[in-house]
């Protein structure tokens, strides 16, 4: 008779076969055995951006752009909050004391949304996609809240993720489609949709909220285009990517990072995972309330968003993996892995001859913060792994004119010195 040990292997006698439980065949096991997940996949799971901001109730719109180096980026957009019959309706939103403080200071919390005319651009972080502004509930998604605040809400797309992978005349299957970094989204793609969206609004100024890559793009956009400077009222930079020499996630990974980093460009990988409709209807299956296995996705959500992941709607994980990665190139992920090796904010390093030839000399430029002459505001939370507060470098708060009230509270001493004698924005009376 087989008896069973923990090692999980069958030990039988000698004429039986023996068999082994492979990890995966236990997890194919589970999913097989685990009630019929569909009647409690989430409605949102398979819905584009679009759809889930139909879903939620508000007017949905989708915009196309083409860049000057024939990338077509889809843009998505929030016209008015729900209930709008046109413009901006005044709303009463019970809001955090930060969300206060960040979009309406000197304001009461009761805020009345009559000022018609203000737009704001969200552009989004590393291997997402305008969905990851509306993943959640109305008045804890980002794009949401605005629009019922009576802004004309705008994502962007940038080139190669899921709502942006067509060309004048390259195919996602050639490899030069894939051959930009966040110099070329940063020199291209933002310029784009920052020019397409003034046009469509007819608003000369827009304000800019950047989730830790759209901060980098925002950054580095200023070195190409500083005239671009006076389009932006306002910059908003969430989890800010620049010096990340300090991350907590590249010294724990830097190692394996390095492996795949070696890995891809040997093997010609150069898309880095994209987004896959098979992921998605896994996930539904995995992340639903009655999967047995669904501590899988809670364990993906631990390494996503932190322990402090409250604020993640747990019946949600479905949505946000059937969206997230939403793919990019395999040289933007070697590009912010370069900002950590490098120790510097610079453009893409291709190597002494090609570096030359696309930057005239045999290594990349710097990428200067001091161009950036907006208002910033920089925002980050303390679990986050990618993430070291301020940018990692006194230059970057030596260099950004940071606005009032919004400066880091835990900064050293020596630091925030030279930050309070910054000059700082006093033109605007809200924060967007």
């Amino acid at each position: 008779m087989c008896k069973v040990k923990v090692e999980q292997r069958l030990l039988c006698a000698p004429e039986t076969v023996r068999a082994e439980m492979h990890p995966a065949i236990l997890l194919l096991t589970a999913v097989l055995m685990a009630p019929p997940a569909t009647a409690h996949v989430h409605p949102h799971t398979f819905l584009t951006t679009p759809e889930i901001i139909q879903a939620r109730g508000y007017p949905a719109q989708t915009h196309h752009v083409t860049t000057s180096d024939g990338y077509v980026l889809e843009l998505h957009r929030i016209p008015r909050g729900r209930g709008a019959a046109g413009g901006a309706r005044a709303s009463t939103l019970s809001m955090s004391s930060l969300q206060n403080k960040i979009f309406n200071r000197g304001k009461n919390s009761s805020i009345n949304t009559k000022e018609n005319g203000k737009v704001v651009f969200l552009q989004h972080c590393l291997l997402c996609s305008s969905a990851d502004f509306v993943m959640n509930d109305p008045d804890q998604a980002l794009a949401f809240i605005l629009a019922d605040l009576g802004y004309d809400v705008w994502l962007g797309n940038v080139r190669g993720n899921v709502y942006s992978r067509r060309h004048v005349r390259l195919s996602p299957n050639q490899r030069e489609f894939w051959d930009y970094s966040i110099n070329e989204i940063a020199r291209y793609d933002v310029p784009a949709m920052l020019t397409y969206v003034r046009e469509v609004t007819g608003s000369p100024t827009i304000s800019y909220v950047g989730h830790s890559m759209g901060t980098a793009v925002f950054f580095a956009m200023m070195n190409y285009h500083p005239q671009i400077n006076n389009w932006v009222r306002v910059m908003a930079a969430m989890a800010p990517v620049a010096y990340l020499h300090n991350s907590r996630f590249f010294k724990i990974y830097e190692d394996y990072l390095e492996l795949l980093d070696v890995t891809t460009a040997k093997l010609g990988i150069e898309e880095f995972l994209m987004n896959d409709p098979g992921f998605a209807k896994l996930a539904s299956v995995l992340c639903s309330p009655l999967s047995p296995v669904k501590f899988i996705c809670s364990a993906i959500r631990l390494f996503l968003f932190g322990l402090n992941s409250d604020y993640v709607d747990k019946n949600y994980q479905s949505v946000i993996l059937a969206h997230n990665p939403a793919g990019i190139s395999s040289s933007v992920m070697r590009h912010i892995r370069q900002f950590n090796v490098s120790r510097q904010f610079q453009a893409f390093d291709y190597g002494a001859t090609r570096n030359q030839r696309e930057y005239g000399s045999t290594s990349p430029p710097r990428y200067s913060l001091a161009r950036v002459t907006v208002p910033v505001g920089l925002f980050w939370s303390e679990g986050d792994w990618l993430v070291d507060p301020c940018l990692c470098s006194k230059e970057a708060l030596v260099s950004l004119r940071l606005t009032e009230d919004l400066l880091c509270p835990d900064l050293p001493q020596d630091v925030r010195q030279v930050a309070s004698e910054l000059p700082r924005s006093s033109s605007t009376t809200g924060f967007l």
